[in-house]
């Protein structure tokens, strides 16, 4: 069937959620950048250089389980929040090549991710699925990331509703060690397929990047208290050589 086709509402128990579980606060725009099937690890700058960059190529197409890792990086575990509904298909161009899907379009899943080796201050991903005729005008997808569980950041971006993966979402600036990436209504709900508004959709994921970008520089007042730390060093190692002579 069409990825983006809508399902019709059920009746059935769900996890109860908060009213803003994506903890929306503020809107950021980005402009939406062009990307072509294939140029996932085309990186232009010496610090971009440094990114991993998982874009699902070498991993069998077939439904994953909870905590599944990319062939290609192992530090990064991926889940659903409802339990399952992850899965490795060739959508395009809803994707590039091979993307992860995060089923189902009726019961508001989304897409989490835990990073197992310390965490980074860069993440971005390319997404894709955004049918104008299953979102609302009002809808956005929302990038959140989190250390130690609190939530230190967030990216929430208007879609063009192409229904393209053309589009790339990304959070950069402090430290963080999970993110989660959802289409959310303006509530900050995760869309949930509730009738002819709010009908949810499928996320679909693609080129996940993440790094830390760069070393931060230090101030002058900063380099001034290492000089003269340098200075104590030095002055105490002369006067230790001249009492041992």
């Amino acid at each position: 069937m069409p990825l983006g086709r809508k399902f019709q509402s059920v009746s059935r128990p769900r996890l109860p959620l908060k009213s803003n579980p994506l903890g929306m606060s503020h809107e950021t725009h980005h402009r939406p950048r062009a990307r072509h099937p294939g140029d996932g690890r085309r990186l232009s700058s010496p610090a971009a250089a440094a990114l991993t960059v998982i874009d699902f190529e070498g991993d069998a197409t077939g439904v994953r389980s909870e905590g599944f890792a990319s062939s290609d990086y192992a530090g990064l575990k991926l889940y659903s929040d409802r339990g399952a509904g992850l899965e490795i298909r060739d959508y395009s161009p809803q994707t590039q090549g091979k993307g992860l899907l995060v089923r189902t379009d009726i019961d508001g899943n989304f897409l989490r991710g835990v990073f197992e080796d310390g965490g980074h201050t860069f993440l971005s991903l390319d997404f894709g699925n955004d049918d104008a005729a299953y979102l609302n005008a009002t809808d956005r997808a929302v990038l959140t990331v989190f250390f130690g569980g609190a939530q230190v950041g967030q990216t929430i971006f208007a879609p063009n509703l192409n229904d393209l993966m053309d589009q790339t979402i990304s959070f950069d600036g402090v430290h963080f060690d999970s993110f989660t990436f959802a289409f959310a209504n303006v509530a900050g709900a995760p869309t949930t397929g509730g009738g002819d508004l709010n009908t949810g959709l499928i996320e679909v994921v693609d080129n996940i990047s993440f790094g830390s970008l760069g070393s931060p520089v230090p101030e002058p007042y900063a380099w001034a208290l290492m000089i003269l730390g340098f200075g104590a060093v030095g002055a105490t190692l002369r006067r230790h050589r001249f009492a041992v002579a």
